[in-house]
């Protein structure tokens, strides 16, 4: 009896894992014929809104469409510190520079030419991190 009751529990949970493909609701294909730029300009449309493709299409299409964001990967943590770090060491830089310049110091054009380009260097380099 209890072979039985064993074979029973497995037939069970096997009926309960279902492949993702087993939990789809949405089998319905509808393929669409568009041009490359036509497609470039939905897929940026789509990416503004933070959907997919389908999730966009499907929410202009439907009037209560239940449609989910995108998940987008996040920001290597110790990359976006070490950008960090580099940002604010330069805007320190920069701050210090201005700082004289306003005690009615003399900065050179160069000096503050270099710290700017090295700030956006910086801020270029967190913007790289941050979109992936």
């Amino acid at each position: 009896m209890s072979d039985s009751l064993n074979e029973q529990l497995n037939e069970t949970s096997k009926q309960e894992k279902r492949s993702r493909s087993q939990k789809r609701q949405r089998d319905c294909i509808i393929k669409l014929r568009a041009k490359k730029d036509e497609r470039a300009e939905m897929k940026a449309n789509a990416a503004a809104a933070g959907l997919s493709l389908s999730s966009f299409l499907r929410s202009l299409a439907v009037a209560r469409p239940r449609t989910r964001p995108v998940r987008r990967p996040l920001p290597d943590t110790k990359l976006l510190a070490q950008a960090m770090g580099r940002l604010g060491i330069y805007a320190s830089n920069a701050h210090q520079l201005l700082k004289l310049a306003n005690r009615g110091e003399i900065v050179y054009v160069d000096e503050l030419a270099e710290a700017s380009r090295k700030l956006d260097d910086a801020a270029d380099e967190l913007l790289k991190v941050i979109r992936g």
